[in-house]
């Protein structure tokens, strides 16, 4: 049975690099579109309480805003009959609306690709389709050229995973320092930042196995799409809204799962890994 032709716009825009672009024709991928996704939600100051805690009711409203911006950048992405989505950036915006309210503007955007039989090398002409299983494309915060190595490897990616954290810090609590007029170590300010880092991960987890109806790593046990790891992993911390006694933890990396039995992406040797020293740093 010979594979299915996608349609592709004359003209694909995106945002990928010439490097980018040159390896992922390489192996057959080529771009689809730019894909955005985005979501504005409320995030007013609610809940707080002066000491140092989780800011429940900010966390949630976080949480949902960049999953549902990754969801309609996918949306989009099966709009234009792509496999899956590269270069995945979240950005987070915090603006000030009428009245003084605080609003959080989150983006999603990447590049939409997919696999030209037609224009492919010829021993990968038969390569089985990267859709995950329900026929929704993947999304990836990997490079291009990561995602070729990833491919050759014997791994494909399945999903962008996101965590988040909003934890408030009393502002109080480092007077007894000052007035002690010593340096040493904030014990509170210490925990706080350690559990909201630690929860932002946990809750990356969660969600992952929940976007596929799964209730943890024991019931993804055989599931086609079950990931195997989390990939290019990066935690982030920035003052929410500005506010230096509210902080926020992000974490964010692509989830991957092994390629299918016979995928001609699979490499015979794995690649090894090479050393790159930047030299514009």
């Amino acid at each position: 049975m010979s594979p299915p032709q996608v349609s592709r716009p004359n003209i694909a825009l995106s945002d990928l690099s010439v490097t980018e672009f040159l390896t992922l024709s390489r192996v057959g991928f080529l771009p689809h579109g730019l894909v955005v996704g985005s979501a504005i939600y409320d995030a007013g100051w609610t809940n707080l309480s002066g000491r140092t805690q989780e800011v429940v009711s900010l966390s949630t409203a976080m949480r949902s805003a960049r999953n549902e911006a990754v969801k309609r950048m996918r949306d989009q992405a099966r709009k234009l009959q792509a496999e899956g989505v590269v270069g995945v950036r979240l950005s987070v915006e915090h603006h000030r609306w009428r009245g003084g309210h605080q609003v959080a503007k989150i983006v999603a955007i990447g590049t939409a690709v997919a696999f030209d039989h037609a224009h492919s090398p010829d021993d990968l002409r038969g390569a089985p389709t990267l859709h995950l299983r329900d026929g929704r494309p993947f999304t990836s915060a990997l490079s291009g050229q990561d995602f070729v190595t990833l491919l050759r490897a014997g791994y494909r990616p399945v999903s962008i995973s996101v965590g988040c954290c909003v934890y408030e810090l009393n502002g109080y609590g480092v007077w007894p320092y000052v007035q002690a007029g010593r340096n040493e170590e904030i014990a509170e300010y210490t925990q706080a930042l350690s559990d909201a880092r630690e929860v932002a991960m946990e809750r990356m987890t969660q969600d992952l196995f929940a976007e596929h109806g799964l209730a943890g790593a024991h019931a993804a046990a055989g599931h086609p799409d079950a990931p195997v790891g989390v990939v290019g992993m990066k935690v982030s911390e920035d003052a929410h809204a500005g506010n230096r006694n509210i902080i926020e933890y992000t974490a964010i990396g692509t989830a991957v799962a092994h390629l299918q039995d016979g995928d001609p992406r699979r490499a015979k040797v794995p690649p090894a890994p090479a050393i790159v020293v930047p030299l514009d740093r």
